[in-house]
């Protein structure tokens, strides 16, 4: 990561060298491109719902929840337009929380979620925490995919209201593994 908290490099092994360079910036989590890409979000998951999805901090944190020791917010940026965004915060016990990561429609497809989720879990790490979580719902079956083939694991899965939703979590690797 560079001293102006973005992240470059080649195309992962698989995507098209040809492709629109990616960058990860860390920004703030109430920041343009994060309200806009958390805007599409609540609308993909209220059509898939088909009703409103409630934007309750329980569920999705503050944005101060994204700033301080051990926390971050990215956003991933395609060819300089912001395509996908998520945060890590701190929990404690070196348990840390994955919140409200999303890959845009017209950038799905292509690897760009492994992406984001390898950094924001090389951060996780490098912070010092040795377990990583995340909340995701039924209706967003490309992040559930996107998750188990990382390893992650279903460890409850409640039920808010008719809506069924999984707590995953993976362990980290000790930093530099």
């Amino acid at each position: 990561m560079s001293e102006d908290g973005r992240t470059r490099g080649p195309a992962p092994s698989g995507e098209d060298p040809t492709a629109p360079a990616l960058e990860i910036h860390e920004e703030p989590a109430d920041g343009p491109a994060a309200r806009t890409l958390f805007a599409e979000y609540m609308a993909l998951v209220a059509e898939r719902l088909g009703e409103p999805y409630d934007d309750r901090d329980d569920i999705f944190a503050t944005p101060e929840a994204f700033s301080g020791p051990g926390a971050a917010w990215l956003v991933l940026y395609e060819g300089g337009e912001p395509v996908g965004c998520g945060g890590v915060r701190p929990l404690g016990d070196a348990v840390a929380e994955i919140k409200r990561m999303f890959v845009a429609a017209q950038a799905r497809g292509r690897g760009h979620g492994r992406r984001l989720l390898a950094e924001l879990e090389r951060r996780a790490a490098a912070a010092g925490h040795r377990r990583i979580r995340l909340l995701t719902t039924e209706v967003l079956h490309e992040a559930r995919a996107l998750y188990a083939a990382a390893g992650y694991r279903v460890v409850d899965s409640p039920m808010e209201g008719t809506r069924q939703d999984y707590w995953m979590e993976k362990e980290l690797p000790p930093p530099g593994s």
